[in-house]
């Protein structure tokens, strides 16, 4: 697995280290190598502009490479290159050095525009760090998020195989966001709160369903609080656990689409998420229930 971490060449972002935090912890668990890729707008800076500025922003976007990849050698990853490229977007460059290096997996800050087009564009599962707190030493457990859907095939088929490939366990997750009931609580009538506990009930049987037709017997469990905030959180998150959940893809050019769910599934998410595009992992060994 090859690691390219898309780091930002504004120097704005010099406080934005979550990516690498992210990267360092995926190198040391799955022993690979790190591609700290910047790139810079097709044209930026002006060719007209004098060439005293052209090589000041030449020598800015070195000295960041070289400060991250010092940073990555600092956190124990030994295999670190960098690589500046110019492209008409962020994202084009990015998906550009994914297919030049072999790289299996795109690692990004949560903040910005530039994970939302990556999320409709990239080629591999995109690793996006979490908004705060440690992301842990190694990544100790994979988390699946399972609704049933191909999407969700598609990504506990990553799952599983990373979790094997990184001897880590594996989890299976339902998220059951509730509302608060909509009807006055002096009517006494609480159906819609009623409804979803069965329905997680239901959910937790299809779960428990789904992890004794694997091998690995994975812990299955219904998470549930109040709306998306409260549900995601509510499945209890330690520091080395990844979240992985599923897309679609659209189109001839094979964009990534996430659907409302896994959108609401990733901005609750206290973890690192890898999102996993279908298409770019192997479905046989996948359940087809749900």
């Amino acid at each position: 697995m090859t690691l390219v971490v898309g780091h930002p060449s504004d120097a704005e972002e010099r406080g934005a280290d979550g990516h690498l935090r992210l990267a360092a912890v995926l190198a040391r668990t799955a022993a690979e190598d790190v591609v700290v890729t910047t790139v810079t707008p097709r044209g930026f800076p002006d060719p007209r502009a004098d060439r005293e500025y052209r090589t000041w922003v030449a020598d800015q976007v070195r000295a960041r490479q070289e400060r991250a990849v010092h940073a990555l050698h600092t956190a124990g990853v030994t295999e670190v290159r960098a690589v500046a490229v110019e492209a008409p977007s962020v994202p084009a460059g990015l998906v550009t050095v994914v297919g030049q290096v072999g790289g299996s997996l795109l690692v990004l800050g949560r903040e910005g525009p530039v994970p939302e087009h990556l999320l409709r564009s990239s080629p591999v599962p995109v690793a996006l760090s979490a908004r705060a707190g440690s992301p842990g030493e190694r990544i100790t457990r994979l988390t699946c998020a399972w609704v049933g859907t191909d999407r969700s095939r598609g990504a506990l088929a990553w799952a599983r195989r990373t979790a094997a490939a990184w001897r880590v366990p594996l989890r299976l997750v339902t998220f059951a966001p509730e509302r608060d009931p909509l009807l006055p609580s002096e009517t006494g009538l609480y159906a819609e709160r009623e409804v979803a506990v069965a329905w997680a009930r239901q959910a937790q049987r299809d779960l428990d369903a789904v992890a004794a037709t694997l091998p690995e017997r994975p812990e299955a469990t219904v998470a549930r609080g109040r709306g998306w905030p409260g549900a995601v959180p509510a499945a209890g998150w330690s520091d080395g656990d990844l979240l992985v959940v599923g897309s679609s893809r659209l189109g001839p050019l094979a964009r990534v689409f996430l659907g409302s769910t896994a959108t609401r599934i990733l901005r609750a998410a206290p973890v690192p998420v890898v999102v996993v595009p279908r298409g770019t992992e192997d479905t046989p060994d996948t359940p087809d229930r749900g």
